[in-house]
């Protein structure tokens, strides 16, 4: 699986000039696309809207893999992370049909490089051309 993170331009603003928003994707044609769309690509900017808060997430990740938690649950806007040795299990709670669903629950290596990719995104500036791709297993 290949996820691609880039800025995409939301045109002028009269006060705030060139608006961009974080974009993530799943690279097109790639079979189980749509269950990254939803669990992955569509709850990053809710979990990780800054560099901080993907580190923060990234010290739980830490911390359950080298066994310094057991289990942590962590998130915002309407999306929980809970963490666990098991992997990690994305619900979102505006639908209860996206909740405790199996097609969501990833590794712990995985939600690792997506979280490093996307905090990559968000150190560049805003407007940057460069395309971040996170290779998954």
């Amino acid at each position: 699986m290949e996820l691609k993170f880039f800025y995409h331009s939301a045109g002028p603003h009269p006060v705030l000039g060139e608006v961009f928003y974080e974009m993530a994707q799943v690279s097109s044609g790639q079979e189980g696309a749509q269950r990254y769309e939803l669990y992955v690509c569509s709850v990053l900017g809710a979990v990780a809207q800054t560099p901080a808060s993907c580190d923060r997430m990234l010290g739980y990740l830490a911390a359950v893999l080298d066994g310094t938690e057991r289990s942590i649950c962590a998130g915002g806007n309407d999306v929980v992370l809970n963490i666990d040795t098991a992997g990690v299990q994305v619900d979102i709670s505006i639908n209860d049909d996206w909740i405790g669903q199996p097609e969501s629950k990833f590794t712990l290596q995985e939600w690792q490089k997506i979280l490093e990719g996307w905090k990559h995104l968000l150190e560049l500036p805003q407007g940057s051309d460069e395309v971040v791709l996170v290779q998954l297993p």
